[in-house]
């Protein structure tokens, strides 16, 4: 294997506001004879708040407090008057909450837990036989990377984030971490290398996506393509399982496309995310049944039932028009070791 050593700039951003409005709401007294002199004791109040409720998250799993109704309560009243992100313990990681409701981690603090369990259980007990190397598409603010990185340090994670202002919170999270065997690539995941593309930047940060504009814009950025082939070249795969999770808002066929290389030689389990965007283009649902067939692949849900091309289609015209996405799912290749080990784990 080839040891690929980067250096990336981290940027931390710990942002957040208070306002008079909250206060008031808060039945708290707004004192000063200026603007900026009642501006400011909100600011000192509001960051008081932020650092008792981070002390109370302090060193406990997140996961703990799921179903506390002190918690809950807590949280309605505080998250108003937060002022910075809080930092988050769940599994063996950490992560930054973030407090803006449009970013993905808010739901950590929201919800505090992540789901995905069999998707995570799969790559748990993956790691637990042999070492991986996990292509993390779509990685946003690093879930799935952290949390593989940090099962073992001899498994590998390549992480790819299209979105400049999402790749800032990952790159907040990797140094939090300060994992040494996670590369991160601000790229676009498809089926050629090197090509500038315009990027649609949503103004909820699971909505940004290279292949469709069905959401709120807040910018497009210019980003530059690259193919999963590309990514694993620097590495001797021959001792790792390969895990590929795609997450990419209907870009996933192009990614599956750049990676044959890679499903050739090594038959890598795909984890995908299955919604619309992808299934209303008919060229998408072609490739998708061509690949299956060439390459002995199947498509498995989440409780190991065997599912066609067909059926996720009606899956996903039985869902209600403001519904996207069917959720989760796997390809998986119907000689490997990895179907044997899936189907009797």
């Amino acid at each position: 294997m080839i040891e690929l050593k980067k250096k990336s700039n981290y940027i931390i951003n710990n942002c957040g506001h208070s306002s008079v409005v909250e206060r008031l709401v808060a039945n708290e007294k707004v004192e000063g004879s200026t603007p900026f002199a009642r501006s400011k004791k909100i600011v000192i109040k509001s960051k008081y708040i932020t650092s008792v409720f981070q002390r109370y998250l302090d060193n406990r799993d997140i996961r703990s407090f799921k179903n506390s109704f002190v918690y809950y309560l807590l949280f309605r009243v505080f998250r108003n008057f937060l002022v910075s992100d809080i930092i988050i313990q769940i599994y063996n990681f950490k992560i930054f909450g973030s407090i803006k409701r449009k970013k993905t981690s808010y739901f950590l603090l929201k919800k505090c837990n992540f789901g995905d369990y069999y998707e995570l259980d799969l790559i748990k007990k993956m790691s637990n036989l042999n070492k991986i190397l996990l292509v993390d598409c779509g990685c946003n603010y690093g879930f799935y990377s952290f949390f593989a990185a940090k099962l073992s340090k001899k498994n590998i994670v390549i992480s790819i984030e299209a979105s400049k202002d999402t790749s800032k919170d990952f790159l907040r999270n990797l140094k939090l971490n300060d994992n040494k065997n996670i590369y991160f690539e601000n790229k676009a995941i498809s089926n050629l290398d090197n090509i500038n593309i315009s990027f649609n930047e949503g103004e909820n940060d699971w909505e940004s996506s290279q292949a469709h504009r069905s959401f709120k814009i807040k910018k497009v950025e210019n980003i530059q393509t690259i193919t999963i082939d590309t990514l694993l070249k620097p590495y001797d795969l021959n001792n790792y399982k390969l895990i590929i999770k795609l997450d990419i808002e209907g870009n996933e066929m192009n990614a599956i496309q750049g990676a044959l290389r890679a499903v050739k030689n090594y038959s890598p389990i795909f984890i995908i995310e299955f919604s619309k965007y992808i299934f209303d283009h008919q060229h998408n649902i072609e490739y998708l049944n061509n690949f299956l067939k060439e390459f002995n692949y199947s498509i498995y849900d989440l409780n190991k039932k065997k599912m066609t091309v067909k059926k996720i289609i009606i899956k996903l015209n039985q869902l209600k028009k403001r519904f996207k996405t069917i959720g989760n799912y796997y390809l998986i290749n119907n000689s490997s070791e990895n179907l044997n080990f899936f189907l009797n784990e």
